[in-house]
C-alpha cells in the first residue's frame, strides 16, 4: 500500500521554514534539531531563521498551532455534514487516523513532543485548541449517552480512552503495509462502539463517510495553499 500525502508546501520563506523543521523533528526529534542545521538544509543563513520565529521553541509553536488549526478546520468541515452521534463519532475518528497518513510528517512532529511542551507558557494557545478538540469529542459522546446510542459512561474517560489508542498509531503504523488507515479505523470503532464480543454487527458502509474526510482534508490543505501564495500584483 502507498502512502498518500497531502501537498503542504508553502510558497513564502515562512512557510518553508516551517515544512523543513516539522521534516526534521519528525525524522529526528526536537532535541537533534539545531538551528544551523535547519538552515543549512534551506540554504540560509542562521540569521534569516532567527529573524522570522526568534527561537527553537517559536518554531516548534507554530508547527502545534499549524498542526491543531488543520485538525480543527477539518473537523469543523466534516461534522457539519454529519448527523448523529455515531456517524460524527466516525467521521472524528477516520479524520484522525486519515490525518495521520496524510499529514504525516506534521502528526510525528505534534506527537513526539507535544507531553514535552505540553504545559509551557509559549503552548497556552495549543493548550487551548487541544482542548477545545478533545471537548468536540466529548459532545459527541454526551450527545449519544443523552440520546441513548451510547451507554452511560463518563465521557472524559471515553475520550481519553479513544485518544489514546489514535494518538500513538503513528508509532506502528506501516504505510507500504497490507493494513490501511482505513481498516484501522474501522477495527477501532467496531471496539469503542461494539466491543469485542463475538457476533458484534458488521461496520455500516461508510464509503461516503471517507470520502467526505478525504475532501475536507483537502479542502483545508487547499486553503492554506492559498493563504501562502504571493499576492499578485
Amino acid at each position: 500500500m502507498t502512502e498518500i500525502t497531502t501537498p503542504r508546501k508553502r510558497a513564502s520563506r515562512r512557510g518553508e521554514i516551517v515544512d523543513t523543521f516539522t521534516r526534521m523533528v519528525a525524522e529526528h526529534g526536537y532535541d537533534a534539531v539545531a538551528i544551523r542545521d535547519l538552515a543549512e538544509d534551506l540554504g540560509m543563513s542562521k540569521g534569516t531563521v532567527l529573524h522570522h520565529f526568534g527561537s527553537k521553541d517559536r518554531l516548534l509553536e507554530e508547527v502545534h498551532s499549524t498542526y491543531m488549526r488543520r485538525r480543527l478546520d477539518e473537523i469543523a468541515i466534516i461534522l457539519a455534514e454529519l448527523e448523529g452521534p455515531e456517524q460524527r463519532l466516525k467521521g472524528m475518528v477516520f479524520q484522525n487516523l486519515i490525518a495521520m497518513q496524510q499529514d504525516a510528517d506534521a502528526t510525528r512532529a505534534f506527537a513526539r513532543e507535544i507531553v514535552r511542551f505540553a504545559r509551557e507558557d509559549l503552548m497556552k494557545d495549543v493548550r487551548a485548541m487541544r482542548r477545545e478538540y478533545f471537548d468536540t469529542l466529548r459532545g459527541i459522546l454526551a450527545e449519544g449517552i443523552e440520546q441513548g446510542s451510547f451507554r452511560e459512561a463518563d465521557t472524559t474517560i471515553l475520550a481519553l480512552q479513544m485518544f489514546g489508542m489514535m494518538n500513538w498509531t503513528w508509532t506502528w503504523f506501516d504505510p507500504e503495509g497490507k493494513t490501511s488507515v482505513e481498516s484501522i479505523a474501522r477495527t477501532f470503532l467496531g471496539t469503542v462502539l461494539h466491543g469485542i464480543e463475538a457476533g458484534a454487527p458488521p461496520a455500516d458502509d461508510d464509503a461516503a463517510l471517507i470520502e467526505l474526510v478525504r475532501g475536507a482534508i483537502a479542502e483545508v490543505a487547499a486553503r492554506e495553499a492559498e493563504n501562502a501564495a504571493p499576492a499578485r500584483a
